[in-house]
This record gives structure tokens, sequence and C-alpha cells, in this order.
């Protein structure tokens, strides 16, 4: 069962969008959905990381440190915290080279991530989680120049800025503004894991699963429940009045034919699906991929079997996950 809030991953995925003839401006949105997310976020205590390649990281991240001060609000640092856990705002303008499958192609998924610390509502454990995504249409291309780099970071950080500063005067004009002099979030938890245990994945018993395949889809679900039922996890199908997880599964091919003849964009993932709860602002929940395994692949088009093999290795690193130590 689909959640009835997009995913965090599955903004990455699952509503992947290929821009190929030609790139089409992208406006800023007035907010997000993740816009409630920035709420008393105090930017001060947010560590900005840019990925981009060596020439450019320097200049970008300036660029993204002046759109932040021409806006009034303060900087985020360019330097780790000595404490922990860090809450990190992840700048990705990085075109990567297809290889051998398409010669002078590149892959270009311009994106811009907050990561914190977040409760999760079913065991209450503490994890590190995206909290706020944007993200601009993936393109399989020839070399991105400098200029459409650098307008690409605009519309993202601008996205951002339009997001914090439409939720932080909300809540000021509701309560009191947040305070950017505060201690670091970061003092809030403590002993923050990377992502879910075994033992917390141990905890699952009961799933719900959904599938998002072009093809075969039904006959791919049939096998995954298989998969997993044996493994002694039982179907939402099979009982009544338990709180299942939800798995959902994607094997997405889109055709590139006029860019790379007799190839595909290929989008696998196994996302475990939950609400959440921002640690610094409790009152915050959002569906989110608390544990997940993706990748993005251009390749030849893949048959029923190559999928099936591909949907076995997902769900056997999520069984493997529930058992290592």
């Amino acid at each position: 069962m689909k959640p009835p809030f997009p995913t965090l991953a599955q903004s990455t995925c699952s509503l992947l969008t290929l821009m190929l003839p030609f790139y089409a401006a992208i406006s800023i949105a007035a907010t997000t959905a993740y816009m409630s997310s920035t709420e008393d976020l105090n930017l001060r205590q947010v560590q900005l990381v840019v990925v981009a390649s060596d020439q450019l990281r320097e200049s970008l991240h300036n660029q993204a440190l002046a759109r932040f001060a021409e806006t009034g609000l303060p900087l985020p640092t360019a330097y780790p915290f000595q404490t922990s856990p860090p809450t990190v705002l992840t700048l990705t303008l990085d075109p990567r080279p297809i290889g051998d499958h398409c010669p002078g192609k590149v892959l270009y998924a311009p994106s811009l991530a907050l990561t914190e610390p977040v409760t999760i509502a079913r065991t209450g454990s503490t994890i590190l989680d995206t909290t706020w995504l944007f993200e601009i249409r993936t393109e399989v291309r020839r070399p991105v120049d400098h200029d459409r780099i650098k307008a690409d970071l605009d519309l993202l950080i601008n996205q951002f800025i339009t997001d914090y500063k439409t939720a932080n005067r909300q809540s000021r004009e509701s309560q009191t503004p947040p305070n950017n002099e505060s201690e670091p979030q970061s003092s809030m938890t403590r002993d923050v894991p990377d992502r879910h245990t075994a033992l917390e994945l141990q905890k699952i018993r009961v799933f719900s699963l959904s599938i998002l395949t072009e093809r075969w889809s039904s006959t791919l679900k049939t096998i995954a429940v298989r998969q997993l039922t044996e493994a002694g996890l039982r179907s939402i199908d099979d009982v009544v009045g338990n709180d299942p997880a939800s798995l959902s599964l994607e094997l997405i091919q889109l055709s590139l034919d006029d860019h790379c003849r007799g190839k595909v964009i290929y989008q696998r993932g196994l996302y475990l699906v939950e609400q959440v709860r921002i640690a610094r602002q409790p009152s915050v929940m959002l569906w989110s991929d608390t544990w997940f395994q993706e990748a993005v692949l251009v390749v030849p088009p893949l048959s029923r079997k190559e999928l099936e093999a591909d949907q076995h290795m997902l769900i056997q690193k999520f069984l493997h996950s529930r058992e290592s130590k």
C-alpha cells in the first residue's frame, strides 16, 4: 500500500523523469511538500556540502552561500561539526560519464537534500534521514556547461530558501520565532545510528508490498511475496490488526533510443517506507525510506528473468540486513 505522502527516496526514483531532447526551464514552486520540515531549522548549525567536480566545488559553494546572504539568512557552515550527529545540506551538481554504453554522454541529476536526526514512529529509534529534498529532472545528455550548473544551483537554493522563509514566517505568526543562537541541534539526540540496526529490522514480522514496474508486476510480486514469507515474514493479506512494514520494490526501464540507441535508463530499488518524526521538531511527521537499496544504470533492456534476479538480490540484501550483527 502506497503511503498518502510522497517518500523522499521515492521522489528521487519512482517519480524519475528524463529530459532527453532538451532542457526546459523549471520555475520555483511557491513551496514544496517538505516545507514544514524547515520550520525552526537553525541554519547556523547546518553543514553545507557541495558534491561537484574539483574545478567547480569551491566556486559553487561560494555561490550557494551568496544566495543565503542576499536574502538575509544565516549562512550554513562549510566545516564539519565536532558534535554528532550533524545536520547536513547536500548540494549535488555532479554530471557522471556513462561510459561505453553511451559514449560522450553524462547522467546528470541535480539535487539538494537536508539530512538530520529523525525518530522512527514504529520503534522509537533515532537515525539520520533526509527531511527535505528537491531535484531537477534527471537527464542523459552531452556534457553540462558551467553556466547550466550555476543556473541549477540557483534554482535549488532558491527553492530551499522559499520553503524556509515561508515555514518560519508562518511559525512567527503563530508562535515565537526560531532562535538561531540556540544550542547545536545535534545536542538533542545521542548515539545516532546511520540506518536501521539488524535488531530493529528483526522487529518487522508483517509486511505489505507494492511493486512498480512496466510489465510482469503480478508475476514479480508473487515471487517476491514467496521469498519474504519463506524467510519468516508474513504478508498483510494473511493477518489482521497488525501494523505492517511497507516495502516498495521498483524496477523501472525508460527508453533512451533517441540518445543511446538500444539502451534504457534502469532504476532498481527496494524501500522500507514508514513514518518518522523530525527530532528537533517532533510535531512534524514525514513518510520516509528508513532502509533502502537503489541504483540508476544505463544498460540494454532487461528481460523478465533479469528483473527477477535483481528483485531476488534486493530482497536478499534486506533479509541479510536483518541478520547482520
